[in-house]
């Protein structure tokens, strides 16, 4: 049977950031529909359509941070991608609207496919300059 958790190193912190992070995002898909539509009393539809516009925006820009990344060091691309993610996500009980929900979920969206397109550029090992691989599977933070 396979181990779920590598024994040591980077791997380890790796596997636990992921893990993590997947329970966080589906907790926080699960409460933000309901505080969007029970709190701030938005119809369904409309947080549907802000949660596939920010959605839109998360694909489009995840490239682009990707090569971010890679002339400025992921290191700093990802830290200003989880300061992002925080003050989006601290602005949604600012968002009384439409307008200000489809704000804060795109800033919030468009940060947290920025740091897992840094993460995983960086966990891939490869450069984009020198197309070779650099020395092994490293944890970002």
């Amino acid at each position: 049977m396979p181990r779920l958790m590598p024994d040591t190193g980077p791997q380890r912190v790796l596997a636990a950031s992921n893990f993590v992070h997947a329970v966080g995002s589906g907790l926080y898909l699960t409460a933000g529909v309901l505080y969007f539509t029970e709190a701030v009393h938005l119809p369904a539809g409309q947080v549907g359509l802000g949660l596939g516009i920010a959605g839109l925006l998360a694909l489009a820009l995840g490239v682009a941070v990707g090569h971010l990344a890679d002339r400025h060091g992921a290191r700093g691309v990802y830290a200003a991608a989880l300061v992002v993610q925080a003050l989006a996500t601290a602005c949604f009980v600012l968002a009384d609207g439409f307008r200000p929900f489809v704000l804060a979920v795109c800033a919030a969206a468009a940060a947290k496919a920025a740091g897992i397109a840094v993460r995983l550029r960086r966990s891939s090992g490869t450069t984009e300059a020198t197309g070779r691989r650099n020395s092994g599977p490293t944890c970002v933070p």
